[in-house]
């Protein structure tokens, strides 16, 4: 995937280089984090959440894995700031195994969650109260979704390509890359007033 900004991401390679690394953290995982904390915080915020998921794995320092992923904040920070709504979730392409893509969408919504609570968690569900206000509303009907696709998973025979997933993957692709950019969008003032704090 290239971006405007002519940073290239690549789910393969970046993949390969966090194995490499020693990470036992997924990518798609890692990036929906990234994401998460993106929204709430902006790229400071996404920057120590990486630190923070990456600091009690045991990494190779000789990996140079803080310039690749300090390039994917980067990049899906333009990505998300550009008025084209060019954002796209890093997962596997269309011609990894079904079950990794869904494996990973799944993972990438997790990550995405905990990186937005971890960042903003007024916006958390608070169980018997309305939230306060439509925005907030909003934001928290995608959280709930996405931990919903969280979730998601192939039967042994829909793996095995024996039957068909009761879901459109496509479309569960699409719906995440448009909550993400619904939510960025919302959360505008809330990085203001961060970045207003330093």
């Amino acid at each position: 995937m290239t971006t405007g900004t002519g940073i290239e991401l690549d789910y393969d390679s970046l993949r390969d280089l966090l194995a490499q690394a020693g990470a036992v953290v997924a990518l798609a995982e890692l990036h929906g984090g990234v994401c998460g904390a993106l929204c709430a915080g902006g790229e400071t915020a996404a920057m120590h959440w990486l630190q923070d998921c990456l600091e009690d794995q045991e990494i190779d320092p000789a990996a140079e894995l803080d310039a690749s992923l300090g390039g994917v904040v980067a990049a899906s920070t333009r990505m998300l700031e550009e008025p084209g709504f060019s954002f796209e979730p890093l997962l596997p392409g269309d011609d990894a195994p079904l079950y990794e893509q869904v494996q990973a969408l799944a993972l990438w919504c997790h990550g995405f969650v905990t990186g937005l609570g971890a960042n903003a968690p007024e916006l958390a569900p608070q169980r018997g109260r309305a939230p306060p206000t439509p925005e907030v509303q909003a934001i928290a009907e995608v959280v709930g979704d996405f931990s919903e696709i969280s979730r998601a998973a192939l039967s042994e025979d829909e793996a095995e390509g024996r039957d068909q997933p009761d879901f459109a993957l496509a479309e569960l692709r699409e719906y995440v890359r448009a909550g993400v950019q619904m939510v960025f969008e919302e959360l505008a003032p809330r990085r203001e007033a961060v970045r207003d704090k330093h």
